[in-house]
């Protein structure tokens, strides 16, 4: 009887595991859309959390200047400023929304969010 047992030895290197990056996505306002390990590329709105923000998924908050500031409905001030970008008005009257090939004079104004 012969014995047909050979020793092999398996070298297999591991794949690098790359930490998850939690990023929390918001609007122009910082009113949150979504959460996700995702890069989304069609939204530059983001900032990367840790574990337990990502965890919790409020939808209770918001962005403001990269930071994550809670919801406070008593000091909150939402007002419409003059701006470079947002939406074109008419110079005389903001309530008229008007388009950039019309031949008055116009005026952009984005909605700023105020919270104390």
């Amino acid at each position: 009887m012969t014995d047909n047992t050979e020793e092999y030895t398996i070298l297999w290197n591991a794949p690098k595991i790359e930490k998850p990056e939690f990023r929390l996505y918001y609007d122009d306002l910082g009113a949150i859309l979504f959460y996700t390990c995702d890069k989304i590329t069609d939204n530059e709105n983001y900032i990367i959390v840790d574990a337990m923000v990502f965890a919790e998924a409020r939808y209770d908050i918001r962005v403001i200047d990269g930071r994550i500031i809670k919801n406070s409905s008593i000091a909150t001030i939402v007002k419409l400023t003059p701006s470079n970008s947002g939406f074109l008005c008419a110079a005389e009257d903001l309530s008229i929304i008007v388009k950039d090939t019309d031949d008055i004079e116009k005026k952009y104004w984005k909605l700023t969010v105020y919270e104390f």
